[in-house]
């Protein structure tokens, strides 16, 4: 590694000295970063900063906002232009890898790596919808941080390092187009070893940081596939949700991706978001693998924000994730799942409280009407009290 290393450190930092990139020390944390010679001196790479305040608030709003639809066409069309191949995404659920989700576009290859099929050396474009649980304990501490995102990518298997230095240019380029200027950017480095189920291998990635926000990174890797050959691949991708907060300058992440009529927590918003996306992926409720996050979801809407617009907001992120992505399921079936598997902790409580049969698979309403109109001798004061008592 320590060779390979060398070499892409020497490459990069000629390739960054030619667009007028200057290497700087972070005084923060120690790391080599690269700053434009345009600004003034920045002491800090301002990578992986806590974002608890809006990192905006110094920059002039933009006189015209674009959306994530608006954004995702105009990098599509450029890359378009340059013979990258949009590709189908994943399925959210679907994974031959070692996760149970989908977690990063680079997941377009698994089947290469872990089931040894031949790698096509197509450039391919993919608007890979991605759910990452760990960041949830974080989603009301800082800003930009969701549990579910689109991770768009350009993925391209055995191609050499200069020219994995030449998409990340256009990258810039795009940037640019969307008014995110290089001179608001720094670029960490960073290089070590990870392992994807079939081995050790060294990885050597750029971090691209917006005003302190992380915007995404570029990688590039011999990664072992399973049958222990190697293969190259020029990994980069961005969080669309993270470039439109960007972009749009908003005081929030969620400003431009929530439903304007509605004013919540950014926990709900996370979580109705979270479950719109497997639902319309055809995640079906479990007890383990993605049924389990789905089914964890789903009791943490019934016990904490049940008689807030929930599913209207579901209903909300079903169009906006159908916007990058087919469906899978029918759009009100994908939402009836999520009401009745919220429900069904709802219903639960009831049966509990008042010593009724288990509810089956059905809505709040159908399961109250049900002991309402089936059963004798029901007290309609105490039926109110104990409903109320359950629905907080």
């Amino acid at each position: 590694m320590s060779n390979d290393v060398q070499d892409y450190h020497k490459s990069l930092k000629n390739f960054l000295t030619e667009k007028k990139w200057f290497e700087t020390k972070c005084s923060f944390c120690g790391r080599i970063f690269y700053q434009k010679n345009s600004v003034s001196h920045r002491l800090s790479c301002g990578w992986k900063e806590k974002n608890e305040k809006q990192p905006f608030a110094n920059l002039s709003k933009r006189k015209r906002i674009k959306n994530p639809k608006q954004i995702h066409d105009i990098i599509l069309q450029s890359f378009d232009s340059l013979g990258f191949k949009k590709t189908l995404p994943l399925n959210i659920a679907y994974s031959k890898g070692k996760t149970d989700l989908i977690i990063a576009g680079v997941q377009i290859f698994d089947e290469v790596i872990h089931c040894n099929e031949k790698s096509k050396n197509e450039k391919i474009f993919i608007v890979q919808p991605c759910i990452r649980m760990q960041f949830q304990k974080l989603i009301n501490s800082e800003e930009g941080i969701s549990t579910s995102f689109i991770n768009i990518c350009t993925e391209v298997t055995n191609i050499e390092f200069k020219e994995h230095l030449k998409i990340i240019d256009h990258w810039c380029d795009v940037f640019s187009t969307l008014g995110l200027h290089m001179n608001e950017f720094s670029i960490v480095i960073e290089e070590n070893f990870e392992d994807w189920g079939t081995g050790k291998f060294p990885i050597f990635k750029i971090f691209f940081i917006y005003n302190n926000v992380e915007l995404g990174d570029a990688s590039y890797f011999f990664i072992p596939k399973k049958n222990k050959e190697v293969v190259i691949i020029s990994d980069i991708g961005f969080g669309l949700e993270r470039i439109v907060w960007a972009v749009n300058r908003t005081n929030s992440y969620f400003d431009m991706i929530s439903p304007w009529t509605v004013v919540c927590n950014k926990e709900l918003l996370d979580i109705t978001r979270t479950l719109s996306l497997l639902a319309l992926c055809g995640v079906i409720p479990s007890n383990n693998g993605p049924g389990l996050q789905f089914r964890r979801l789903s009791k943490i809407l019934s016990e904490k924000y049940y008689r807030q617009e929930i599913f209207l907001i579901v209903s909300y992120y079903f169009d906006y994730w159908a916007n990058f992505i087919k469906p899978s399921v029918n759009r009100d079936l994908a939402i009836l799942s999520v009401r009745l598997e919220v429900e069904r902790f709802i219903n639960l409580k009831i049966s509990k409280e008042l010593n009724t049969p288990v509810p089956r698979k059905e809505t709040t309403e159908d399961y109250l009407n049900r002991l309402i109109f089936n059963f004798n001798n029901v007290n309609t004061v105490d039926f109110k009290k104990t409903i109320k008592k359950c629905i907080k």
